[in-house]
């Protein structure tokens, strides 16, 4: 092949390559050592080949041989002795020769269970049930001709992957814990999103084809899942639109923040959240000094104060969300992402911002609620939406005309005491002066808030496959935007800035009174 098109086919496809890598090694380190190798086993032998038609199955089959003499090194450099034991009898040549037929037959079911749902029928019909041609055609309702052509293309199959080294992926011993989250205003089954934190294998094959196009039979030697098992669970996955199939390869078609993309984008902000955080401690403004009275500590003044500044934040940067990162990746559907995690045995408690309330509004219109609930004050303060009427309702001194169920619910979180608010609560008027008055530090929570988009979109998208990198751009900065937010109160909370609360505080929680 002319040396020119090589280097330009080689070019476009690095990204793939290293797709190829990190997908079955799961470490970036690894992947871009084994990339390295196939690009070098690449560009020294493309020149032997004659027709460009045939590069990519080239490609892919110096990775698949490159991956396989990777490991082959690695298990090499592992120090392993053993000691022959003088004891133990020499084996008979029949016990040799069972043990020979008994690893063939093991052979033989593996590359039986990695064949295509056709191939594998017209095989069981026929070779383990003793059907005849004709018998097995009309089982599986199709011509006796084409029965013969699936048995002939089963034996070739099956004699080619007997003497193929075939190692399971890291996936089959240690599946990544997997959920998703939508965004939009469609109609969702919240159900379906459950599941697929409760059952393992749906989020582990959208892992296996995330970085790069694999076919049915590479998820099934990734998952250590025979195809079986799989195929009902591909079909309804590419059904749902969360793979797509193209060329008999599959690709997952939502964004994912990986474990890789996960660390790499904390990785990045981790010194830009602790500089925010120093700069916010550091801002002066009026607040202590104009309500600092309200307050029954300066902890929960401070707490407050970061709630309003977020809130702030929130409304502005929003438009720049809009205008720097296009929404037509947003349709009809709305937005569905998914998340890979490792979770210790013991972490039972949720984790960061479990609800973002950033104006809900009565609906009889007598003021709204703001709050947030932080990962550090879930002891004290877990406010849901359905709570909005009845705490406006105490907000303005109208606590006694509340169904009796809402008084005992309220007053028994804290909510109410005594029959009054246990919250703050301000007028619009001061609700305009706490936006000018936070100005300075809302403009740090809002600096933070674009620079962490930018840096996950960025992250996100170069991580994602080629069709969803938009949407993927979208999803990450619109994510981020709110762990900014978690990062932020996690660093002036470890700086001991923020403290913990008492139990029945309530520390970022207040009404806006109309």
């Amino acid at each position: 092949m002319d040396r020119i098109k090589s280097e330009r086919l080689i070019a476009e496809n690095m990204k793939s390559i290293f797709g190829f890598a990190l997908t079955r090694l799961g470490s970036v380190h690894e992947a871009e050592d084994l990339a390295s190798d196939i690009l070098y086993e690449l560009i020294r032998s493309v020149g032997n080949l004659k027709d460009e038609d045939r590069f990519y199955g080239f490609l892919w089959k110096v990775a698949e041989n490159t991956y396989i003499d990777y490991l082959r090194r690695k298990a090499r450099n592992v120090g392993r002795t053993a000691e022959l034991d003088s004891t133990l009898a020499d084996e008979s040549a029949a016990v040799c020769d069972d043990m020979i037929r008994q690893e063939e037959l093991n052979l033989l079911r593996r590359e039986l269970s990695l064949l295509s749902k056709q191939y594998r029928d017209a095989a069981v019909l026929y070779y383990i049930e003793g059907l005849s041609c004709s018998e097995t055609a009309e089982t599986l309702q199709i011509s006796t001709d084409m029965v013969k052509y699936y048995l002939f293309r089963a034996r070739k199959i099956i004699r080619e992957g007997m003497n193929m080294e075939r190692l399971y992926g890291e996936k089959s011993y240690r599946p990544n814990g997997f959920e998703i989250d939508y965004w939009g205003y469609a109609h969702f089954d919240q159900a379906e999103y459950d599941d697929f934190k409760k059952r393992k294998i749906k989020g582990n094959i959208l892992l296996a084809a995330y970085y790069s196009p694999v076919t049915i039979q590479e998820i099934s030697v990734e998952l250590g899942v025979a195809l079986p098992y799989l195929e009902d669970e591909i079909e309804l996955l590419t059904e749902s639109q969360y793979l797509v199939c193209r060329n008999g390869k599959y690709l997952t078609n939502i964004p994912i923040f990986t474990l890789d993309c996960t660390e790499t984008i904390n990785g990045k902000l981790k010194s830009l959240t602790e500089a925010t955080a120093g700069q916010y401690i550091a801002a002066a403004d009026e607040f202590d000094a104009r309500f600092g009275d309200r307050f029954a500590d300066e902890n929960l003044a401070r707490w407050q104060k970061i709630l309003l500044c977020m809130h702030f934040s929130l409304a502005e940067t929003e438009d720049d969300l809009k205008n720097t990162y296009s929404r037509s990746a947003e349709n009809d559907r709305g937005v569905v992402w998914g998340r890979s995690f490792e979770k210790p045995a013991d972490a039972n408690l949720p984790t960061g911002i479990q609800g973002i309330y950033g104006g809900c509004e009565a609906s009889d219109g007598r003021g709204s609620v703001i709050a947030m609930n932080f990962e550090q004050t879930l002891n004290a303060q877990r406010f849901e939406y359905g709570m909005t009427d009845p705490v406006v309702c105490t907000a303005v001194d109208c606590f006694e005309y509340l169904p009796e169920k809402w008084r005992g619910i309220l007053s028994d979180l804290g909510y109410a005491e005594n029959g009054k608010a246990n919250f703050p609560v301000w007028t619009r008027a001061e609700y305009e002066e706490l936006r000018t008055m936070l100005g300075g530090c809302t403009g740090l929570v809002s600096e933070l808030n674009r620079r962490t988009s930018g840096i996950a979109a960025a992250v996100t998208a170069d991580l994602a496959p080629a069709h969803i990198r938009r949407t993927a751009e979208y999803v990450g900065a619109s994510v981020y935007r709110f762990h900014a937010i978690d990062n932020l109160v996690k660093t002036l909370f470890e700086t001991g800035w923020l403290k913990p609360v008492d139990d029945r505080a309530k520390p970022a929680v207040c009404v806006v009174k109309n």
